[in-house]
């Protein structure tokens, strides 16, 4: 019998936890969606004055965040929260959306010191409600940051302008920040961030030389928050020196170009850059360095052209501009070699006659050659001043070849005449020949 109760009493003990994980089960099923908050259209809650508002709303602040903290509303429906801020135009918006029903914290950070003093947090429930909102507002706000009280800049630095200020009473300030203004968007455009407080210089190098530029600088305080910006000043870098004057280049020297030009009004000289090209609207390379006023430019042919620019470099390296018009040189040109007229054999003698063709030429050089046994014999007749010459050394059976050429007084010589050739024979002329 004993064991039989035994028995008994295990079946129903197995039965009852069978029946209570059963009933377990049903719970389950019985039990409320999952919440999912992405559903929700937040832009479009409804009020509904009866939930009960946000309690035990507190806030805290510092130069660059505003903190607040509330006590969780442990409420059926309950997903989240809304912070809202009263913006420039005396409205409260919203800020940011905590969906998370126990959440009890949210700073709000600000580079702007003391831009925002009120503040108002509300609830939403899942189903799209929204409760009135509880507002609250700093009582004392920190002490702002006061802006940089003195600013200046160092100008007619060759390209650059060195801003300076003092540094910040203020031991909350950790850097600075230097703007300049930009005319063709017309707004300040940060250049610049000095990350030590002690620091009270910045050199802009990114500059047009003569240019004036307007600047500003920002202190910047623990946790990114500006300061007003301190007062414009404005700086100009040096200006580059003004180009040489009256530039000219020779036409007439045999093989040189002399440049001569004139110095510029100014106290910081340092040297001039002369520019060449074969071209005038062609690359110029620098050619010379002279602190001179002129400067000769050497040739080995004759009738070189070429285009020249000069520059004037003061004592900080700055040169002035290219002139927009270059200047041409040239040196000498060739003679016109002369025309001969007629070649003939006068009594076992070559008469040789031509005529002048250029107004620069002083005398003739005549050229002869012939056939000498294996070999070409040349012979050259130097600084002859007639135009007819008259050659007695020829022998017969032999043909004579002969050309002029022209020379100037600064020794130029001509290209050659045309070649005339003259046949001897027996001596007697047989015939002449002109190629």
């Amino acid at each position: 019998m004993r064991y039989l109760m035994m028995m008994l009493s295990s079946a129903v003990l197995i039965g009852g936890l069978s029946g209570c994980s059963q009933q377990n089960s049903l719970f389950g099923d019985m039990s409320l969606p999952k919440l999912s908050i992405p559903s929700l259209d937040l832009s479009n809650l409804k009020f509904d004055p009866r939930l009960p508002a946000v309690q035990n709303v507190k806030i805290e602040s510092s130069l660059s965040e505003v903190a607040l903290e509330w006590k969780p509303v442990h409420a059926p429906h309950v997903a989240g929260y809304r912070i809202l801020r009263n913006n420039d135009a005396g409205q409260y918006a919203v800020i940011a959306t905590l969906n998370d029903p126990y959440a009890a914290h949210y700073t709000d950070k600000n580079t702007q010191q003391r831009k925002y003093n009120a503040y108002a947090i509300s609830y939403f429930t899942d189903d799209g409600r929204v409760s009135k909102a509880t507002k609250i507002r700093l009582s004392k706000l920190p002490k702002a940051i006061a802006p940089l009280p003195y600013v200046t800049v160092v100008s007619n630095l060759p390209r650059r302008i060195k801003i300076l200020w003092r540094i910040h009473p203020d031991p909350r300030v950790i850097g600075y920040r230097i703007d300049r203004f930009d005319p063709t968007t017309k707004s300040w455009q940060p250049i610049h961030q000095v990350d030590k407080r002690l620091s009270v210089e910045y050199i802009d190098r990114s500059v047009e030389s003569g240019k004036e530029y307007q600047y500003r600088v920002i202190a910047i305080g623990k946790g990114g928050v500006l300061s007003p910006p301190s007062k414009v000043v404005t700086g100009h870098s040096k200006m580059l020196p003004p180009p040489p004057q009256q530039v000219m280049a020779t036409t007439n020297l045999p093989r040189k170009v002399e440049l001569i030009w004139k110095k510029p009004p100014m106290n910081d000289l340092d040297h001039f850059n002369v520019y060449a090209s074969s071209f005038e609207d062609s690359l110029y390379r620098l050619i010379a360095k002279t602190r001179a006023t002129h400067y000769t430019d050497r040739f080995d042919n004759d009738g070189e052209i070429r285009f020249y620019r000069v520059t004037t470099v003061d004592k900080d390296g700055l040169e002035s501009t290219q002139a927009t018009k270059p200047v041409r040189g040239m040196t000498l040109g060739h003679l016109v070699a002369p025309k001969v007229t007629s070649a003939r054999i006068i009594s076992n003698r070559v008469e040789l006659k031509w005529e002048n063709q250029d107004k620069r030429t002083v005398a003739y050089n005549i050229y002869k050659s012939f056939w000498n046994g294996w070999r070409v014999k040349k012979v050259k007749f130097e600084n002859f001043t007639k135009t007819t010459f008259v050659d007695p050394a020829i022998q017969g059976g032999t043909t004579y070849t002969y050309y002029v050429t022209a020379v100037d007084a600064n020794g130029i010589e001509s290209a050659p005449s045309r070649e005339v050739k003259v046949e001897v024979a027996g001596g007697t002329q047989k015939k002449s020949s002109w190629f």
